[in-house]
């Protein structure tokens, strides 16, 4: 390739093919841009692929509860510490959103309500054809071609051009060479640094190393790094590395059983958190426990509940421990995993024992998630435990932005040029969350941050 096919121009330089940049590229095509979008890997994707895909949506036919709720539930949910700019941003986005999610082909079945929600603000696709983050982003990669979006996978940025103050475009690594991309703007929709050692070693808590990813092989951190370079702020960083789902380590798969009716047991057999809370603060529970390891433990009933829903559906492929009675269930996890077999007995008879009298259990769980579900006994054999450590499915800071998307310096000043969504921005969820706004900010912030690059004038 020679030097001046090595050089690019385009209007709007993306990196990233999440739902973020997917999203951000269509609504810049359809605002008239040419657009790149530039992956790391070589599948698009990213973190979404991989999971649920629950969406947090007001004002919708599923769900019409309005925007004065959500945003309630939001700011409590962020322990009313949050950008709070960035979560009106997200609720007066939110139906139109979901519209145009809907004009795309993405088709949401019913709702969900989790733990912080005082509705059920969560939509579920229906999960026939593929898992839901997968129908997300293969939508929008479809749309995305559809209107001439050029898309460049197992290519990395490296270093982001700047002119006078202004981003003027991206290096990227590709097929052992350099490609120069001269944009307008530049967004950056690369995932967050779950994956990022150096940055969790600098910004996590104590006890932070032991969380284990389940996210997608490009959250590097490296769109933190190409903003701070540029002198962008970050937000929340600290607060933001926090556990998020159980993963059991010999596979690295998430399993979330406990969502339909499980419970979570430590190395001693004891319960040590009420299983139907929000699954990061079961993880920060299980953080605090010997060793950070942990067993779900289920029945043949449970185990089939749980592959009727969405997150049965999507993380699968972990080690499950089956067993025909509890007992041998337990001498398996103590022989295998240092376990306490009579622990583990005796927590499972505690627990149905107490179902079985209607009084509230140790830990004050009356559902399966949140205030949904009704938990019944772990009784009817074969049964199954999965071994478990934190993991997480993204961290919550990242680069400092408004509500245009626009990135801003240390001094709070806007970097022209230069936008972010999704997971590598930070301040919308501060420091806590609520169960589907990730993907959400994703495709809320991806689609603003689209329009906003799309107008950019250097």
């Amino acid at each position: 390739m020679s030097s001046a096919e090595r050089r690019i121009e385009t209007d709007v330089a993306i990196i990233g093919a999440g739902a973020a940049g997917l999203m951000a590229a269509v609504e810049a095509a359809d605002a008239g841009a040419s657009v790149v979008v530039i992956e790391s890997e070589d599948e698009t994707g990213g973190s979404t692929r991989l999971s649920g895909a629950y969406v947090a949506l007001c004002e919708t036919p599923l769900q019409p509860g309005g925007r004065e709720e959500l945003l309630a539930d939001l700011l409590h949910s962020h322990h009313e510490d949050c950008q709070e700019d960035l979560s009106r941003l997200y609720v007066d986005e939110a139906a139109a959103t979901f519209r145009r999610l809907e004009a795309l082909g993405v088709t949401f079945v019913r709702t969900f309500q989790f733990a912080h929600m005082s509705k059920p603000w969560a939509h579920e696709l229906s999960g026939e054809d593929m898992g839901g983050g997968a129908e997300i982003v293969t939508r929008l990669e479809a749309a995305a071609r559809a209107r001439g979006v050029r898309i460049m996978t197992s290519a990395r940025a490296r270093r982001l051009l700047e002119g006078d103050g202004v981003v003027t475009g991206v290096l990227v690594d590709h097929a052992g060479g350099e490609l120069r991309y001269d944009a307008r703007a530049v967004v950056i929709a690369s995932g967050g640094f779950t994956r990022g050692r150096d940055f969790i070693r600098n910004f996590g808590r104590p006890g932070a190393e032991h969380i284990l990813p389940m996210t997608g092989q490009g959250s590097r951190g490296d769109g933190l790094r190409l903003g701070m370079a540029m002198g962008a702020a970050v937000s929340y960083m600290t607060a933001g590395v926090a556990p998020t789902a159980p993963i059991e380590p010999e596979t690295g798969k998430g399993a979330m059983a406990i969502y339909a009716g499980a419970i979570a047991v430590n190395r001693e057999g004891r319960r040590f958190c009420r299983e139907s809370d929000l699954y990061s603060d079961v993880c920060w529970a299980a953080l605090a426990q010997p060793g950070a390891m942990f067993a779900q433990i289920y029945d043949r009933a449970i185990r089939e509940r749980y592959a009727e829903t969405m997150m049965g559906k999507v993380l699968t492929g972990y080690r499950e421990i089956e067993a025909p009675t509890l007992t041998a269930l337990a001498q398996r996890l103590e022989s295998e995993f240092g376990f306490d077999a009579a622990g583990v007995e005796e927590s499972v008879a505690r627990y149905n024992d107490q179902l079985a009298q209607g009084t509230p259990d140790d830990f004050g769980r009356t559902h399966l998630v949140g205030e949904s579900g009704e938990r019944r006994p772990i009784a009817q054999g074969p049964f199954y435990a999965v071994s478990c450590r934190p993991g997480t499915t993204h961290f919550n800071g990242g680069l400092a932005v408004d509500v245009a998307m626009n990135v801003r310096t240390v001094f709070g000043e806007p970097i022209r040029g230069l936008y972010a969504a999704g997971e590598v921005t930070g301040g919308f969820h501060g420091a806590g969350y609520m169960s589907g706004t990730f993907v959400g900010m994703a495709l809320i912030f991806g689609r603003v941050a689209g329009r906003c690059a799309a107008r950019a004038q250097q």
